[in-house]
């Protein structure tokens, strides 16, 4: 007798204890041998019971193991050959019989495996479907690989978990209580993931809603709007979203619904309007500031109203560059008490759509009074860094300084100008600036893998940079050396901040890399998007917070924002942080108040990210 029929007979008399004088890699092997095998010979009337206990022990044996990737290409193979019997099952064969319902099962097995070596699940994984759909629904929480789990199993919609509770039902009873509990801190990221996973799942054509079910869920959300106070007007409105959904009304999707929906303040109010008009009236640039009398340019897109990042260089007698960046300072003229400053925390960044713009400060001062407009003195605060000869960094210093930008010009105005022969006044300070970001360039590495991801529409350093012209390398390059500088002094001196993290542990690089080969070698075709968007699924975010623990995307030890004031909320608290800790005297007192304000408003940041993501997104799809 052979080794493939001592293990059949093994399993087949379920003496699993017999198997532990097998190696793992034998196992795999034999196993997978045997499901071929019977697969291949398969018919109705053939005993192949033992297979259900073969296809159980299978995760066991190829947790953490080589063959896993292997096993899984085979695995493929079985389940499209089952699948098929499934199919073109011959017309006497009822759904009632023996073999038809193991194949059923067996198939749904293979399934499961599938998904556990697809996302990584499968050193936790031990046979059990429920920790695995558990895994992927309410730990995991990511839509794209929600979706992508349907895509590849769609039966997993009618799954039930270890209570014999459909999905459905698990999956609304935590929209529902992510609804009752949603206040204004704890933001609105998990109602809407809930309400998309809801959205897939009724949606899929393979999804049976049992009207027992149904009728269940509708009465405990009826009872729970009764419960509802009247001016909770944002959970009663998730709450009849969702009954919509459930007797299959579609969303009536348009602008005002969508901004609500993802709570995106669209307008300011009389009483912020009457606090801009009163500033524009009154305002006069603070006396301690220094002016700057640098020949100071900046570079843009050909639409950009709010200007916040400006930048000059000049040559020493001994050939050292000195490079000045620029930037807007609105904290000269809103103060972090006043409703101007609370509303744009609430907001946390500009929108930019393709038809419209809801900025994050109201334009009167964002655009005009603070942008950095040629000819016009502004508040800003000025970076200096100093270069010798070989491209090393000699000293940099920060003032709070007044400027006035002798041209605003854009990206193609800057390459053009680099390319031109003749006299020009800004030829100079451009060739210059070319200069140095080809210096700036090597304090910092970009994961090519990260790059690819974020140029398809904004840049990882959230510049709103998608080019690469020789004008737009320089303003990112400059902009990323800024905000590392920054982040370096106060990381060094060991204070709070609000520093720009992007953490990537052992385990995701380990996915990473199964699918880097593929990305880099395709290049804007389906294959290259499809991989992209995998990518995009394990690639962790980057996230605000108040230690320092690098940035992976860029090659750098600890990074910030602090170059786009007008549009962001985290640069914004950057200054503050800038104006308490480097700019002035403190003690620990002011340390301990700048920790809890930069806590705060990291957390409102990362909250609402999400969010204004899926506003996007479905907004350019509603009016493309």
């Amino acid at each position: 007798m052979d080794k493939m029929d001592r293990i059949k007979n093994i399993l087949k008399s379920n003496n699993l204890d017999d198997l532990y004088k097998y190696n793992h890699n034998t196992l795999i092997n034999v196993c997978m041998d045997l499901l071929e095998k019977e697969i291949n010979e398969f018919n109705y009337d053939k005993d192949i019971d033992y297979l259900d206990t073969l296809i159980k022990l299978l995760p066991t044996y190829l947790k953490n193991n080589p063959k896993m990737a292997k096993a899984d290409e085979r695995l493929k193979v079985i389940h499209q050959q089952v699948k098929t019997y499934l199919v073109q099952k011959p017309g006497n064969i009822e759904k009632t019989n023996h073999n038809y319902k193991l194949l059923k099962n067996l198939i749904n097995n293979i399934e499961l495996i599938q998904m556990s070596i697809l996302y990584d699940y499968m050193d936790k994984y031990e046979g059990s479907k429920y920790q695995l759909i558990d895994y992927i629904i309410f730990d995991m929480k990511n839509i794209s690989i929600f979706r992508d789990a349907l895509q590849k199993f769609p039966y997993l919609v009618n799954y039930f978990d270890e209570s014999n509770k459909k999905i459905i039902v698990s999956v609304i009873d935590k929209y529902i209580d992510e609804v009752i509990n949603y206040n204004k801190e704890k933001g609105i990221d998990d109602i809407i993931y809930y309400d998309e996973v809801i959205s897939l799942i009724l949606k899929s054509p393979e999804f049976i809603f049992d009207i027992i079910d149904k009728q269940t869920i509708l009465k405990k959300i009826k009872q729970n709007l009764k419960n509802i106070k009247k001016e909770k007007n944002r959970k009663i409105f998730y709450l009849n979203t969702l009954v919509e959904k459930i007797i299959g009304e579609d969303e009536k999707l348009d602008n005002i619904y969508l901004e609500y929906k993802y709570n995106i303040p669209t307008y300011f109010n009389a009483a912020i309007n009457s606090e801009v008009r009163k500033i524009v009236n009154n305002y006069s640039i603070s006396k301690d500031r220094t002016i700057i009398e640098d020949y100071i340019l900046t570079f843009d897109g050909e639409d950009t109203k709010e200007i916040d990042d400006a930048l000059s260089v000049n040559l020493t007698d001994n050939n050292h560059i000195i490079l000045g960046v620029h930037i807007a300072d609105p904290t000269d003229l809103i103060d972090k008490d006043s409703i101007i400053f609370e509303e744009a925390a609430k907001r946390t960044t500009s929108i930019y759509l393709s038809d419209k713009t809801y900025s994050m400060f109201p334009p009167e001062l964002s655009s005009n009074l603070v942008s950095l407009n040629e000819g016009n003195y502004r508040p800003a605060t000025s970076y200096y860094f100093e270069f010798n000869q070989d491209g090393r960094l000699i000293k940099c210093k920060f003032i709070k300084s007044v400027i006035k930008v002798d041209k605003n010009m854009t990206y193609n105005e800057f390459n053009k100008i680099l390319t031109m022969n003749g006299y020009e006044p800004s030829k100079e300070t451009i060739t210059n600036l070319n200069i140095v970001a080809n210096i700036l360039q090597n304090y910092y590495t970009k994961d090519p893998l990260y790059e690819k991801i974020n140029r398809t529409t904004s840049n990882i350093t959230n510049t709103n940079i998608i080019g690469i012209s020789n004008g737009e390398k320089v303003v990112e390059s400059t902009m990323i050396f800024t905000n590392h500088m920054v982040a370096k002094y106060f990381s060094d001196n060991n204070l709070p901040f609000i520093y720009r993290n992007h953490t990537i542990n052992q385990e995701v690089m380990n996915n990473l890399d199964k699918l880097k080969y593929n990305i880099m070698k395709e290049d804007n075709n389906e294959a290259y998007l499809r991989y992209i968007e995998m990518v995009k699924n394990i690639y962790p975010k980057a996230l605000y917070e108040v230690e320092s623990k690098g940035h992976y995307g860029l090659g750098i030890d600890t990074y910030s924002h602090i170059t786009s004031p007008l549009r962001r909320m985290a640069d914004v608290i950057g200054l503050i942080c800038l104006d308490k800790l480097y700019f002035n005297e403190y003690d620990e007192e002011d340390i301990n108040k700048i920790k809890s304000l930069v806590i705060k408003h990291s957390k409102r940041i990362n909250d609402k990210r999400n969010s204004i993501e899926k506003f996007m997104s479905n907004y350019e799809n509603l009016t493309s």
